[in-house]
């Protein structure tokens, strides 16, 4: 099974030795294309690798967060009738 960044684009090779001209075009447009591709992925690769640094320092955030207030909460009585005390965790509201 290929994983999604493993996937290589199978294209054929431009030919090292031009016969002419037309063919030496034909050859650098292929690679210009093919250059101007990879930016893009490289460009669309970077932008979703600093999406996920940000999520993972949003969740950090959150575990800073949340660890204080679970272990505060471990030698308290429970609340009468469920309902949260102050600094429980039914006051902290995690958003996604």
């Amino acid at each position: 099974m290929m994983r999604r960044l493993e996937y290589t684009r199978n294209m054929p090779t431009p030919r090292a030795h031009a016969r002419n001209a037309a063919d030496a075009v034909l050859v650098l447009a292929q690679v210009a294309r093919e250059r101007q591709r990879l930016e893009q992925e490289r460009q669309s690769l970077a932008k979703r690798m600093r999406r996920i640094e940000l999520r993972l320092t949003q969740i950090a955030g959150a575990e800073t967060r949340l660890v204080p207030v679970i272990a505060g909460g471990r030698g308290t009585a429970a609340a009468p009738s469920g309902a949260p005390t102050p600094g429980s965790v039914g006051d902290v509201i995690l958003h996604y």
